[in-house]
């Protein structure tokens, strides 16, 4: 499959004062997501999108490419001015933000989205069997309440990993179309990194991910 890694970065934002860049085991959390798509594609299909200079020469020492971010408000227009610079037909959008996702994590959404038939792109998602309101009305169970594993479940979508073909993206102004198929990441792979807790309990985890790897 042709397709291409966008690798989106920050030097700062709000769960460390040095965003992406912030240390990750003994490399930063941008170093660690180009060296996981190293494993899964060339280099010359894996692209860094930033307005850091930092990040831009990261991305230089690594031998990736780098897309210079245009200077705007909405993270919509990031996108598309990013999805535009890409000559490949498919691309992997995926976020330093998600450590736990890996070569196999990639491999098997990649396969998944070729083999998609009646749906328009691909978001990972994680699984949730828990009660759930929503503006103060029940979601998922009735008033009766019944066994977790008896509840419908609802998908979280991690903003760990989409896959669309260039044209839906672009058309769709979107990294996912009306139809996206919603790929299922175990626990350790679904978490994402939103605050520093999350940060304190991902740098705990990672003897837990190169296990995992070891065992499969």
């Amino acid at each position: 499959m042709d397709f291409a890694v966008i690798i989106p970065a920050q030097e700062t934002n709000k769960y460390h004062i040095f965003g992406d860049l912030a240390p990750f085991g003994d490399t930063t959390l941008l170093e660690w997501k180009i060296s996981q798509c190293k494993e899964l594609t060339n280099i010359s299909n894996i692209f860094v999108t930033s307005d850091s200079m930092k990040i831009k020469k990261i991305a230089q020492k690594e031998d990736v490419n780098f897309i210079q971010r245009v200077n705007t408000n909405t993270y919509t227009e990031i996108i598309l001015h990013s999805i535009s610079n890409i000559s490949q037909d498919t691309i992997l959008w995926t976020n330093p933000t998600s450590p736990f996702i890996g070569k196999e994590d990639y491999k098997s959404m990649l396969e998944q989205f070729h083999n998609l038939h009646d749906n328009d792109s691909l978001l990972s998602v994680a699984e949730k069997k828990d009660y759930a309101y929503f503006k103060n009305s029940r979601l998922n169970f009735e008033k009766q309440l019944s066994s977790r594993s008896d509840l419908a479940p609802l998908y979280i979508v991690t903003n760990g990993c989409y896959i669309i073909k260039k044209d839906i993206a672009l058309q769709a102004k979107s990294l996912y179309g009306e139809k996206p198929y919603l790929y299922n990441l175990d626990y350790l792979s679904s978490i994402e990194i939103k605050d520093i807790s999350t940060y304190l309990i991902s740098q705990e985890l990672i003897s837990m991910y190169f296990k995992r790897d070891l065992d499969v």
